[in-house]
């Protein structure tokens, strides 16, 4: 008994997703203004999880770290710098993260009230950009997309770790029957992405 809610906020339409469940809330990548959509939703709140660190989709992570006192903030070691200063110096009020996922292009599990999460490092688009996988749901950031994936011309994108990250999503068949819930656009299935790496590996 899963249930999704999911809003757009900020000038790039960026998805805050809530995973309700019966233990709680989890909130996915909180961007601009997103607190209050977030606290209206959010009676038991378990933690704040981040698929990356760009300021799109961290945004609101500070004012909800300060309005769930103790709530617990995860993200992906390698991306916390992009949490913890204001890289692009865009007025973003900087947050802490409280448990850094080590995962190196593999993943990492972690348990939240007897539910399991699951972070998958595909670094590219960002140095710890994840998918976090949740009973059979994919949240995957800005890696896949409905018939696109994430640049990876930015400052701190790697194209040489896309092209592995993609080769190694399109082998994963374990994830194909996945629905994928992304930062931006409409949803898709991971078996319906992967069928699209090749053409994509050619364009990186």
């Amino acid at each position: 008994s899963l249930q999704i809610l999911q809003q757009s906020f900020g000038a790039y339409q960026t998805h805050c997703y809530i995973v309700d469940i019966p233990q709680g809330q989890l909130i996915i990548d909180p961007g601009e203004n997103a607190s209050e959509w977030v606290i209206a939703h959010c009676p038991k709140p378990l933690a704040i999880l981040n698929t990356h660190g760009h300021f799109d989709h961290i945004w609101d992570n500070a004012s909800l770290q300060r309005h769930f006192e103790g709530i617990p903030l995860i993200s992906h070691t390698l991306d916390a710098f992009l949490l913890q200063s204001d890289v692009f110096d865009l007025g973003l009020t900087p947050s802490n993260p409280t448990f850094l996922i080590e995962a190196y292009k593999s993943k990492q599990t972690l348990s939240l009230e007897g539910i399991e999460i699951h972070f998958h490092h595909f670094p590219g688009h960002t140095p710890g950009c994840c998918m976090i996988e949740i009973q059979g749901h994919i949240f995957s950031g800005d890696f896949i997309f409905y018939r696109s994936i994430g640049r990876s011309d930015f400052a701190y994108s790697n194209p040489d770790d896309m092209r592995e990250s993609l080769l190694r999503f399109e082998s994963m068949q374990e994830l194909a029957t996945m629905p994928v819930y992304p930062g931006h656009g409409e949803g898709t299935m991971a078996c319906d992405e992967q069928a699209n790496v090749k053409f994509w590996i050619s364009r990186v």
